[in-house]
């Protein structure tokens, strides 16, 4: 018996190609640079699209709503905060060097998305936290956690407020070298360079320990 040709329904759907973690962590990996260029999580499926270099329908086909993307993103963010956690949680090696290792992972995520602090400050001030935002307020609150007890191992017990004064000095120095937006200010190439990178780290490191 000749094989029915198919339906217009049926020839759409053989076309459509089945979902692959490539493309769908292509979108996710440029609306986060898009959003953080913005400064909030309010762009639009077009926009993104156009960053990720697909058309709306791709967008559309991978992530169901916004809520959802929100939520892959949260998803997507907490699995590598995780990672770069565990370079605090090495009690064997020495604290100035999880401290390093940590900010090196810091900054060079800071270099590929330049902007994602202003979202990161939009995101955790927002009220009511859409998933990405609540992702982003509990891990800031455990990264202080850690890097602070992290930091008075290194430098010893100090008294209060001196220790919530060098991790402050910390964390503000490791996002001072990066523009909150891309459109405003030059651009600090060299910090994009990880060998530059590297020797900012070392000075820090050996300007608290003092």
């Amino acid at each position: 018996m000749a094989r029915r040709a198919p339906t217009r329904s049926t020839a759409a759907r053989e076309r459509v190609p089945a979902p692959t973690p490539s493309v769908r962590e292509h979108i996710l990996d440029r609306t986060i640079y898009l959003m953080g260029k913005m400064g909030t999580t309010d762009v639009s499926v077009r926009a993104i699209a156009r960053e990720a270099g697909v058309n709306v329908a791709a967008v559309n086909y991978y992530f169901s709503s916004k809520e959802q993307m929100l939520t892959q993103l949260a998803d997507r963010f907490q699995s590598g905060f995780e990672e770069v956690m565990a370079l605090l949680d090495q009690p064997a090696r020495p604290p100035e060097q999880r401290l390093r290792d940590w900010a090196a992972e810091v900054m060079r995520y800071l270099a590929a998305y330049p902007g994602v602090l202003a979202l990161m400050e939009h995101q955790m001030a927002a009220e009511p936290l859409d998933p990405f935002g609540e992702a982003l307020r509990s891990a800031t609150q455990r990264a202080l956690r850690q890097l602070r007890a992290a930091l008075e191992e290194m430098v010893g017990l100090e008294d209060e407020d001196r220790l919530a004064f060098k991790l402050t000095l910390f964390i503000s120095t490791l996002a001072g070298p990066f523009p909150r937006q891309l459109d405003r200010g030059p651009e600090r190439r060299g910090f994009r360079a990880s060998t530059h990178r590297a020797r900012f780290l070392d000075l820090l490191i050996d300007h608290l320990r003092h």
